[in-house]
């Protein structure tokens, strides 16, 4: 595979031959794994994030290669997005930058006309930025995400008989290993 391009998994009979492939080793390795299940964990039942994991389930099985070893990531990333979308309503009502006044008060305890002292970023822009980079995180860069996981299909493939799976070590029991 040329170095630089990205990865994914597909089993679009037009994309790379080596992007089928991999998908298909993925699926292989994984069909015995528990898939992920569709409801969403109950901590999240009538929220944005459960609304977003019942949404996003659907297409992620599609693939065949979601499981309940995901499950974690999925919750965060599901988390992850209703965080942005609070916070981009909030930047939405509120602005990306508020005005911060003060109101001087003489040494006779006598007050001033408020005065306009600086612009403060709206805490929310700041909570946007940190979601995108969750979001990003959590669906790709860990490797836990299934397209994440297709690029570690060659540590699979060219490990020693005596290393555990990345199968056994996701659905390994406590003090397995």
């Amino acid at each position: 595979m040329a170095k630089g391009r990205n990865l994914k998994l597909t089993t679009d009979p037009n994309s790379r031959p080596e992007q089928r492939e991999q998908t298909e080793k993925l699926k292989k390795v994984t069909e015995n794994w528990t898939p992920l299940q569709k409801t969403p964990p109950s901590y999240m039942k009538g929220t944005l994030a459960a609304t977003i994991w019942q949404r996003l389930i659907p297409i992620l099985q599609e693939t065949g290669v979601v499981k309940q070893a995901d499950k974690a990531t999925v919750e965060c990333l599901c988390s992850a997005i209703q965080l942005y979308r609070e916070a981009f309503e909030n930047v939405q009502k509120n602005g990306i930058q508020r005005e911060v006044w003060t109101t001087p008060i003489l040494p006779t305890g006598k007050t001033l006309d408020k005065e306009f002292t600086r612009y403060q970023k709206n805490p929310a822009v700041t909570t946007m930025d940190s979601s995108m980079k969750q979001i990003k995180t959590f669906s790709s860069d860990l490797g836990l995400t299934p397209a994440s996981r297709a690029s570690l299909m060659a540590s699979i493939d060219s490990q020693d008989d005596d290393t555990p799976s990345l199968a056994e070590i996701l659905n390994a029991k406590s003090g397995d290993f």
